[in-house]
């Protein structure tokens, strides 16, 4: 739940939780997951926590923490039990606890779809509505009535031809509030190469305006970021990191953010690192999102091999050294 929702597998789960590898996705220096639990009688009732736990600065689990948690929630959990046997109504065993938070609308729309899909159960009863507006069935004026759960579903559930084709053909007409809207859930999806291709035709053309919108730019940024279609996002971030446009902490914060594994390629990275040292939020934007980017697990290598370049900038060698305060 942290950079992205998306599935943790058991054994990415079993090794952060033993301490032995970093987070993958961490965000804030935290570790965000959503758990979804039943009990065996009563396998349609769903339960939801979301969990954060603090990492240390390997990016591994603060096993004291995680024993905290533990602790309290046998507690609670014993307390509840004892209230339902007088009679009393069970208080929720994580309320007002520290290790507990309440995700974005999107990201707990992003949950939803991700739940429902992975269990096998039918979408919400907004999905229908997003499906023909965004494939071209409804006309394009009609997207105030959608709801972002219906968006969400569309998003994840994105794995037909017809209604990728649907999109391919809307996308490029789209209002920009939708458009918006749908990007900023298809992050939590993997867009197929079609889709990605339209989106690297909108950013070159903001990229030939006098004036581009950054604003389209960061959202194609967002909705190309988890596609398996890794040559066209490269070439998208390449576009936008040679751009003057780039040069704005919000665009980078997101290819730092949301496309950091394009950032693990040497040329681009050096790019990225280049325009980072100028960026509009002054030295301030630059040691955050480069400490940021350094806290990500198998980033500090080519990151610090960026630095290290004997062929970068004055400007990009001050701010290194007003970083780390040399």
């Amino acid at each position: 739940m942290g950079r992205r929702v998306c599935k943790l597998t058991p054994e990415q789960f079993v090794s952060f939780d033993n301490c032995q590898r970093p987070y993958p996705y961490p965000f804030k220096r935290h570790a965000q997951i959503g758990i979804i639990f039943w009990h065996p009688d009563a396998a349609e009732n769903h339960y939801v926590w979301f969990l954060q736990f603090p990492l240390d600065e390997q990016g591994l689990l603060v096993p004291d923490a995680r024993d905290a948690f533990l602790m309290m929630l046998l507690e609670r959990l014993g307390e509840a039990m004892l209230a339902a046997a007088d009679g009393e109504k069970i208080q929720g065993a994580l309320q007002d606890s520290p290790f507990t938070f309440q995700p974005r609308q999107d990201r707990m729309a992003a949950f939803n779809a991700h739940a429902t899909h992975a269990l096998k159960q039918s979408p919400s009863k907004f999905y229908d509505a997003a499906y023909r507006y965004f494939t071209g069935d409804l006309p394009l004026d009609k997207w105030p009535g959608l709801a972002m759960q219906g968006l969400a579903d569309f998003a994840i559930r994105l794995n037909t031809n017809e209604g990728t084709l649907g999109l391919i053909n809307t996308l490029p007409k789209l209002p920009q509030e939708p458009f918006h809207n749908l990007c900023v859930l298809l992050e939590h999806a993997s867009p197929a190469a079609g889709v990605i291709e339209v989106l690297v035709q909108q950013v070159d053309n903001q990229l030939q305006e006098k004036q581009p919108d950054t604003a389209k730019i960061i959202s194609c940024l967002r909705a190309a970021s988890n596609s398996t279609a890794r040559g066209l996002v490269e070439r998208m971030v390449t576009q936008v990191l040679k751009h003057r446009c780039s040069r704005e902490i919000e665009v980078l914060a997101i290819i730092s953010g949301r496309i950091w594994l394009e950032l693990a390629k040497q040329p681009i990275c050096e790019l990225y690192l280049e325009q980072l040292a100028q960026n509009d939020a002054g030295q301030a934007g630059f040691s955050q999102l480069l400490a940021d980017l350094l806290f990500i697990p198998g980033m500090r290598e080519p990151v610090m091999q960026a630095l290290r370049n004997p062929k970068r900038s004055d400007t990009l060698a001050k701010a290194v050294g007003e970083m780390f305060g040399q």
